[in-house]
Order: structure tokens, then C-alpha cells, then sequence
């Protein structure tokens, strides 16, 4: 029952990673965001989806190609995130000169792994078939998930629901927004198309191969 504790694998995962740089760190000001020290970026540009798929503590799918030209380390599978909130709890306040730290796991999905096929069918010498490509779908899912309960036991299964119901991380706050912080921003671009960070590592310089 352990290995459907999403709490006790995040929580194990930083313990074991938590001397270790993390995949790419995300500073929160006031007006605006950067990422590993590069570009500022607004919180109501495209690009702030990131965003949202931290807090959703997911694989941003649509970066997947990016982070790998970028070569981030990947831990387990996942991603740790490290944010650094300068952000006051006060509009009025002045900006924080030693930042709230917090690490945050984004674990792979559905979509993700499958982002991650395309990806390795792409970077193979020949093309992969369909049949390749569900072939590597399942050792990804052997290797990574959790064993399937064959039992046909209702109260196990209601279970093992109830263990990963209450064992999912909580969300961290919004990173766009900080209570009393930000006045009546409107966030109407916050579902807007995803794309792709042109210079992730470093600002006015493209990403150096992996």
C-alpha cells in the first residue's frame, strides 16, 4: 500500500535529493518571474503557464523537448523544482530580502510519458513503429508505476482510491497571486497556449545542447 503514498514518495524523494541542485529554480517577485536567473517574464504572459503546471505539481509537456536540449537533471522520473518567493504578504510591504524556499516534485502523467515516446522516436536513428512505441510505453509503466491489484476486491480497491486520495500533496499556493498581495489582477490569459521558453537558461543567449 506504501507505493500509492504520493506524500510519503514526494516527501522521500526530496529527503533523498535534498543536498542535490535542483532541475531549474523558480524566483517570484512582485511584478514579474525568472527562471534560473534568466528572462523576467510577466505573470500574465503566455510563458506563466509553467506555472500552472507546477502548481499542478506536473511534467509541463509542452517544455519536455526544452528540458532536455537543457539536459536537466530528472530525479526518479520527476522533476524538482525549487521556488523562491520574494514576494511580501502585503502589497504595501517591501519585497523580501531573504526568500520563502520551497521544493516542489512534478511527477509525470499520461501525457507526459507520451511526450516522452515522440521525443526518443524523434532523437532514434530510424523511426519507431507503433508497435515500438508501445513497447516502450509499457517497460516506462513497469518500470514507474505502481503494481496493479488483480484482486476483484471491492473494499480494496475502495482502498487503495481512499490512500491516494488523501496522500496527494497538497497544491502549493498560487504562484501567480499572493494573498493581499496582488490587487484585482485580472488573469485572463492564465489558460492560454503554452510555448516554449526560447531562453530558459540564460537570458539573450539560446540554450546550449544538452
Amino acid at each position: 500500500m506504501a507505493l500509492y503514498n504520493m506524500t510519503r514518495f514526494v516527501q522521500g524523494l526530496l529527503k533523498t535529493n535534498e543536498h542535490s541542485p535542483p532541475s531549474f529554480t523558480v524566483r517570484l517577485y512582485r511584478e514579474y518571474w525568472t527562471l534560473n536567473n534568466g528572462s523576467k517574464f510577466l505573470y500574465n504572459s503566455q510563458t506563466a503557464s509553467l506555472l500552472d503546471d507546477i502548481r499542478a505539481q506536473h511534467i509541463p509537456v509542452d517544455f519536455i523537448e526544452l528540458f532536455d536540449a537543457a539536459g536537466l537533471p530528472f530525479f526518479e522520473g520527476c522533476l524538482i523544482v525549487e521556488l523562491l518567493d520574494y514576494r511580501p504578504a502585503r502589497s504595501n510591504e517591501p519585497e523580501l530580502d531573504q526568500p520563502e524556499r520551497t521544493r516542489v516534485v512534478l511527477t509525470p502523467n499520461d501525457e507526459s510519458r507520451w511526450a516522452d515516446i515522440c521525443l526518443l522516436s524523434k532523437k532514434s536513428a530510424t523511426p519507431w513503429s507503433d508497435a515500438d512505441a508501445v513497447e516502450v510505453e509499457a517497460r516506462m509503466l513497469l518500470a514507474t508505476a505502481a503494481p496493479l491489484c488483480l484482486e476483484p476486491d471491492v473494499h480494496l480497491t475502495r482502498i487503495v482510491n481512499a490512500t491516494q486520495r488523501v496522500s496527494t500533496p497538497p497544491a502549493p499556493p498560487s504562484l501567480k497571486r499572493k494573498a493581499a498581495a496582488v490587487d484585482q489582477e485580472a488573469d485572463e490569459l492564465e489558460k492560454a497556449r503554452r510555448i516554449k521558453l526560447m531562453q530558459f537558461m540564460a537570458p539573450q543567449r539560446s540554450i546550449p545542447p544538452g
